[in-house]
């Protein structure tokens, strides 16, 4: 930044250059407040033309009128071109033309003031002590703290000294060594007057450098002020705004045009009791307003609302500090937007009422699935366990279900995966379990049954779209028939023992068809296999396979897993596969596994 600054402004640069240059101890001749200036100023013309005043006097009543009207009127053209020249820089509207007219009038009312001491010491004949007026006159030069009035004062001494010490015997020195050599004296004289003013120099270069730390602590200040998003306000005694910052504006002054640039200066001397009254009912606020007990900022402490232009409405804190080491600032006040917070303690409440629906939701399905899950079976040589668990973003799904022993005394087990989420998956996949129970209780061939309850499902629920998986045990014989729906295949898993492999093996059995809610739902043909004593016929829904999005994989992790748990206890097992088998998207996707198994020593 700063080398694109350099490209920028080279003139500037070369002359902020050769300012680095001169040594650090030496002024750098920066030039001072108006105001400050003004003042010293001020104080100058007012003994420059008291000077020129007293001067005409000691000439008039010494050499007469003419000699008096002559030497005053140097003294008197310089003080009116110094008073003329403060006036039109002091009313100059550019940077430029006000600073050197600064200039000009600084360095004609020193001029004014060392031919004061000039006139004195021509009146007085070269007496040494008229002689200290230069030395006032250079010390005023260095008051000013800029190079052109000093050099100015210092090189008139010198000059002054030498061209009139050179033509006049006694007018300048009253003693024979310095009437003698005058330009040597001369010389001796500015540079006594120099080493005189050394003082006034070092003070110059030390206000200087304290002004500069001040300044770039102001611009540091101004900086941080500005950029923070709470509003800051300098108050007065009686509380109004002597500062702003940006921020302040944009919460505080409800008139200003949306998208415009924030003017502090739009808030100054206006009180904050009627700033925030005028923030609140979305009026421009008057800087006449009546005083009332609210001029106390500190009553005003707490919690307010402003309007912006918009209608809506902005929460804010207002907090109040006194300043005891300011008299133009007695108290600070910061006004914080609280729309944030508000936003978020919203957001924070919202989130706890949806957790605690949701629970409630989970809770009302759970009961629900709990009505419409079927009695315990009490079958021998059966036995049966089951796990299920609801996708992680809703409560339940249409994965169900159900078992019913028939009149031949086979036991049927159905197994559904309705499509959707919540209450209304649950209901079609009740009313797909309860469609085929009825019909195989009537009497239905297996064959038939998905076909025959896939054109009653049309009828009663229309929107109903789910795969099915019926299974019928034969608890005596262990023979098992399959007809299925567009459900994943059954999985046969056998124990190890005589005749078999070691451990135990897990075989895939499919059922092909197609789901109701299809065309044409139905089985195209039955599946037979047989479960022997210590064999499981595992039923389950996708979710256990589609953790991975690939179902071939699934089905490999699936079958191996469901192998090496099949020694383990018929109650454990649904859980650990849910739990155990990497493709299991319980995140995503119910998961749902119901495992029967003929015992190794058939139930009494």
């Amino acid at each position: 930044m700063a080398l694109l600054s350099r490209r920028a402004r080279p003139a500037s640069d070369h002359r902020g250059g050769r300012r680095r240059s001169l040594p650090r101890w030496l002024p750098q001749g920066t030039p001072l407040p108006d105001d400050i200036w003004r003042g010293r100023h001020r104080t100058f013309l007012v003994a420059a033309w008291s000077g020129c005043a007293a001067a005409t006097a000691w000439a008039v009543a010494t050499e007469g009128l003419g000699h008096a009207l002559l030497g005053a009127s140097p003294i008197a053209l310089a003080a009116a071109v110094a008073t003329a020249l403060s006036v039109a820089g002091g009313a100059g509207e550019r940077l430029t033309s006000r600073r050197w007219g600064r200039e000009a009038a600084s360095c004609a009312v020193m001029l004014a003031l060392v031919a004061v001491a000039a006139l004195a010491v021509h009146l007085s004949g070269g007496l040494i002590e008229t002689h200290f007026l230069f030395f006032i006159a250079v010390g005023a030069a260095a008051s000013y703290q800029t190079w052109a009035p000093f050099l100015t004062a210092v090189g008139f001494v010198v000059v002054h000294h030498g061209l009139l010490a050179s033509t006049s015997e006694h007018e300048i020195f009253n003693h024979p060594a310095a009437q003698q050599h005058p330009w040597l004296w001369a010389l001796i004289h500015g540079a006594l007057l120099a080493l005189a003013a050394g003082v006034g120099v070092a003070s110059w270069r030390a206000e200087e450098v304290v002004r500069g730390r001040l300044a770039a602590l102001g611009a540091r200040s101004r900086l941080m002020v500005g950029s923070i998003d709470d509003g800051v306000l300098a108050l007065d005694a009686g509380g109004r705004v002597v500062e702003a910052n940006p921020a302040a504006v944009r919460l505080l002054d409800p008139g200003a045009a949306p998208g415009a640039q924030p003017c502090p200066a739009g808030l100054t001397g206006r009180r904050l009791a009627d700033l925030l009254g005028a923030a609140a009912d979305g009026r421009h606020p008057s800087p006449t307003s009546p005083t009332s007990p609210t001029d106390d900022p500190f009553a005003l402490s707490g919690l307010h609302r402003v309007r912006g232009r918009d209608g809506s409405c902005t929460p804010v804190s207002l907090t109040v500090a006194p300043v005891h080491a300011d008299e133009g600032v007695r108290v600070v006040a910061t006004v914080r937007d609280l729309s944030s917070v508000v936003r978020a303690d919203s957001a924070e409440r919202a989130l706890l009422e949806l957790t605690e629906r949701e629970h409630a939701q989970r809770r009302d399905v759970a009961a629900l699935l709990s009505a419409v899950r079927p009695p315990d079976l009490r079958v021998p040589g059966v036995q049966v366990a089951v796990a299920y668990e609801p996708a992680a973003h809703a409560p339940a799904g249409g994965d169900l279900y159900d078992w019913l022993v028939l009149p031949s005394g086979e036991v049927l087990f159905i197994v559904v995966d309705a499509m959707g989420r919540g209450t209304a998956a649950v209901r079609q996949a009740l009313a797909v379990t309860t469609t085929v129970r009825t019909l195989a209780v009537a009497g239905c061939p297996l064959e038939e049954l998905v076909a025959r309850a896939g054109a009653v499902l049309e009828v009663t629920h229309p929107e109903a779209m789910a795969t099915v998986l019926v299974a019928v045990l034969d608890p005596g014989t262990g023979r098992v028939r399959l007809a299925g729906g567009g459900h994943p295949p059954a999985v046969v898993v056998t124990v190890g023992g005589a005749g078999r492999p070691p451990g135990g093996a897990a075989r895939e059995v499919p059922a092909d068809g197609l789901g109701i809610g299809y065309p044409q739902p139905g089985s195209f043909s039955l599946t037979e296999t047989h479960l022997g004593p210590g064999d499981s016929l595992l039923l389950y829904t996708d979710g256990l396979l589609e953790g991975t999005r690939d179902i071939d994989a699934g089905l490999r992790e699936l079958t191996a897993t469901a192998a090496a748990l099949a020694p383990v206890p018929v109650e454990e097992v649904p859980a650990r596969l849910l739990s155990e088998v990497s493709t299991c998207a319980r995140d995503e996707d119910d998961c749902l596994a119901v495992v029967i198994r003929r015992p190794l020593v058939p139930c009494g």
